[in-house]
């Protein structure tokens, strides 16, 4: 009862301290980053989806093969799983197939493999219209989310172009009151990572900080559960 109060509290906070994303936002083409299959769905899928559905071009694209989350299967199978997965997923976003690309870096190496990232991201990036690039918040806890960052700016700097960004959350909402980050499983924060985490964002009134613009995505909510759903390895 104690949390489900926080999060009300905190979320009429997020609510009032947050600015609309402008309109002429969602009408710029872009290049969305996801460090793994299902995180495009978590973080912007709601914001893929308006983009789609106003005719906007959208680029999508997985870094790793995701092939760690579940480590009783494997890593080939589960790999193969979560693209077919992903393709699933985008398809009901309204993104094309052509428009999907897997750079098949392995789940957990990112930030050993940003040179080979970023040669795999620029061409992808060059052959795009995209004037607006969506990836992970800089303050995402796991690692290959952090370092999409620095993959991003070296790809766009490689090719001289000039991108809007916008950081979408996944992992910033695994911490208490939003969720309990002591129920199993705990796969990607150890204790020491769930105190520090909750000691940084001050038990989640920190978030208040990092989010600045919020979407309204009312009208393609039900798309964003179905490409959630899609994601089966993940969601059940």
């Amino acid at each position: 009862m104690i949390r489900v109060h926080a999060r009300r509290i905190l979320r009429d906070r997020l609510h009032r301290g947050t600015t609309l994303l402008p309109q002429g936002e969602i009408g710029k083409s872009a290049i969305v980053l996801a460090p793994h299959p299902d995180d495009e769905t978590l973080g912007c899928g709601g914001l893929i989806a308006l983009k789609r559905a106003s005719g906007v071009e959208v680029t999508i694209v997985f870094l790793t093969d995701g092939a760690g989350s579940h480590h009783a299967v494997p890593q080939s199978e589960l790999a193969a799983t979560r693209r077919v997965e992903a393709m699933t997923a985008t398809s009901i976003l309204g993104v094309a197939p052509g428009h999907v690309h897997f750079l098949e870096i392995p789940d957990g190496a990112l930030e050993q493999s940003i040179e080979q990232a970023v040669d795999l991201l620029a061409p992808i990036l060059e052959a795009s219209d995209a004037t607006q690039m969506i990836l992970p918040h800089s303050m995402e806890p796991p690692a290959d989310h952090r370092v999409v960052h620095r993959i991003a700016d070296a790809a766009a700097s490689r090719l001289g172009r000039s991108l809007t960004g916008l950081g979408y959350p996944v992992w910033l909402w695994d911490q208490w009151p939003w969720t309990n980050p002591l129920d199993p499983p705990r796969v990607r924060h150890t204790n020491r990572q769930i105190v520090r985490i909750a000691a940084r964002d001050r038990l989640g009134i920190g978030l208040t900080r990092y989010l600045t613009h919020r979407v309204d995505v009312t009208s393609t909510l039900e798309l964003k559960r179905s490409a959630l759903a899609a994601h089966r390895s993940q969601m059940e």
